[in-house]
């Protein structure tokens, strides 16, 4: 672009008459209308500079009397790169010192050479307007980068929400599939020890036990079944609904089949819970009861308490058995209590659990309902 310009002007340059009384031109003419053309090649990379160089070759040139030519338009250049390349701030101090430096120069041409006044007022416009202009398009810049830097800014977040969500979904589905292949596994675990001792004494009771152990493989399938179609496919409509509270008698009456003796206290008022709450407070129930058939050891017993009260849901399962001291710790090291945790944690609850005095092992989730 520089090259053109300083092109453009030496052809329009125009030589001056006899009756004129410009300066003839020469090889200075040149030097200056290079300056104020060719540099503007650096315009971008050093703004303030070049609209150094270019108002001094034009004052220089003005001074020195040379025909009237189109060099001046550099000015025009280096003025709108102040504008488009520094800060608002320091663009307006350069432009002002520019246009107050070059129209007072014109003051003086009209106080000492009869230059026309109304040449201030068209230099103040021809100067003033490239700045605007240049600060224009550098507010629209910005503006762009902004919002494309929001752009970037709101993919990355939706891409951070979407890496959370599979996370706790993994979880979730992690606590479901733990929660739900223990329970069954255990209870199918007990069952054929017991056919096994009984087969050949007492089939007809052996033949029982193997009926438990088909219908908790059918219960296993089924929910395996459920989870898999949650991690298929975003539609819920074909799937099982999920059990809660109002599951525990049969959940009781299982655990009683095979051996575990298990009682069920509901005290305060049943009310509706959230059906996080409801899911949840029944996964712990039952990872509890897995623990007492792994821990508890022969001829355990356990009581499950639910409790209602106007602001929170505690539900609590205590057992007797003689294994559960030494085989969990109270802080939860296996994974059926980080899921326990996990679980009273997503609904806002706190979690105890660890030996009893005298024996077996107790544990006690406090959950916040809301207001009735």
């Amino acid at each position: 672009m520089a090259v053109a310009v300083f092109l453009v002007v030496l052809v329009t340059l125009a030589a001056p008459t006899g009756a004129d009384s410009y300066h003839e031109i020469d090889p200075l003419l040149y030097l200056l209308i290079a300056a104020q053309t060719l540099t503007l090649a650096w315009r971008r990379r050093y703004p303030v500079g070049v609209l150094i160089v270019v108002i001094v070759a034009f004052m220089i040139e003005r001074a020195l009397n040379y025909p009237p030519n189109l060099a001046m338009i550099g000015i025009i250049f280096a003025l709108y790169s102040v504008g488009t390349q520094l800060p608002k701030r320091r663009s307006a101090i350069v432009g002002a010192i520019a246009i107050i430096v070059v129209v007072a120069w014109t003051g003086v041409g009209v106080v000492s050479y009869g230059v026309p006044a109304a040449a201030m007022v068209s230099t103040f416009g021809f100067m003033i307007l490239p700045l605007i202009l240049g600060r224009e398009a550098h507010r629209r810049e910005q503006r762009s980068l902004e919002l494309e830097a929001r752009a970037i800014r709101a993919e990355f977040e939706r891409e951070r929400r979407a890496s959370d969500a599979v996370s706790e979904e993994r979880g979730r589905i992690a606590r479901e599939l733990h929660d739900v292949v223990a329970h069954e596994v255990t209870i199918m675990t007990i069952q054929a020890a017991a056919a096994g001792k009984v087969l050949a004494s007492d089939p007809d009771q052996a033949r029982v036990a193997l009926g438990a152990i088909e219908q908790s493989g059918h219960r296993a399938l089924t929910e395996m079944r459920r989870l898999l179609g949650l991690i298929r496919t975003d539609s819920g409509a074909n799937l099982a609904p999920q059990p809660g509270l109002d599951s525990l008698e049969t959940l009781i009456d299982v655990m009683n089949d095979s051996g575990i003796s298990v009682e069920l206290r509901i005290e305060g008022t049943p009310r509706s819970v959230p059906s996080g709450i409801d899911l949840n407070a029944y996964r712990i129930i039952q990872e509890c009861l897995t623990n007492v058939v792994k821990h508890g050891g022969p001829g355990v017993s356990a009581i499950v308490v639910v409790r209602y009260t106007d602001a929170e849901l505690q539900v609590a399962v205590t057992d007797d058995g003689r294994g559960a001291a030494q085989a969990l710790t109270s802080n939860g090291s296996g994974q059926g209590h980080v899921g326990m945790r996990e679980r009273v944690a997503l609904i806002n609850g706190t979690l105890l659990t660890g030996p009893r005095p005298g024996g077996g092992y107790g544990m006690r989730a406090t959950i916040p309902l809301p207001s009735p």
